[in-house]
């Protein structure tokens, strides 16, 4: 919900937000598919080498994913074919592998994601997402960074199965959830049409960043 889909335009909420709330710049650090690990891996990545991220400067938005996604960081060369829509990089050498909840094919790539969601307990997934949102709050907190973290729906069905909440959310409408009252998803994939990315932007996450 948050790495530009498009083919043609730059129409994901970052980008409204930067052409909206007049910030020069957008580091976009989301991968398609991504869950907990590469949001929290890509944004301490980038606030520790790109040096044109620091507290006096830069607003962090995080939108995290789904609480049982799972990724690894591996070699590029593994990544790449894989991850054949989006890939971030954190150097010449490193990139995220998500494991996928439903892979199909008869790859050893398949093979390991079916693996290890046999081996690992989808609640025990939940449970270390929550821990790496509760993480990355402090550090960007004691970096002394402004951040909002926001999620692409309601996490409260998945928490109850571990009987935990997450306090570190801010009081923002669920991006899929407000694009799916307003009938503005995409026929084809469930993401939001452009025009839903820009109503979310304009009516909620600008109202909430200028309060």
């Amino acid at each position: 919900m948050t790495f530009n889909n498009s083919q043609e335009h730059m129409c994901s909420w970052p980008y409204y937000l930067r052409d909206l709330g007049g910030f020069e710049t957008v580091y976009n650090v989301a991968q398609s598919g991504a869950g907990t690990s590469h949001i929290f891996n890509s944004i301490v990545n980038e606030v520790e080498n790109n040096p044109q991220v620091n507290p006096e400067h830069t607003q962090i938005i995080v939108m995290w994913s789904g609480l049982t996604r799972t990724d690894t960081i591996t070699t590029k060369d593994i990544t790449a074919p894989w991850h054949y829509i989006s890939n971030y990089y954190f150097n010449e050498r490193f990139a995220t592998l998500s494991l996928w909840n439903r892979a199909t094919g008869d790859t050893l790539l398949d093979e390991l994601c079916r693996n290890y969601k046999l081996l690992v307990d989808v609640d025990a997934t939940i449970y270390e997402s929550r821990l790496k949102i509760i993480a990355l709050k402090g550090y960007l907190e004691n970096k002394g960074f402004n951040s909002v973290f926001t999620n692409i729906m309601d996490p409260a069905e998945e928490l109850k199965r571990i009987n935990k909440t997450i306090n570190e959310l801010d009081d923002i409408p669920y991006l899929l959830e407000f694009a799916t009252e307003q009938k503005m998803l995409e026929p084809n994939d469930g993401h939001p049409t452009p025009d839903g990315y820009l109503r979310w932007t304009k009516e909620h996450l600008i109202p909430y960043l200028v309060k």
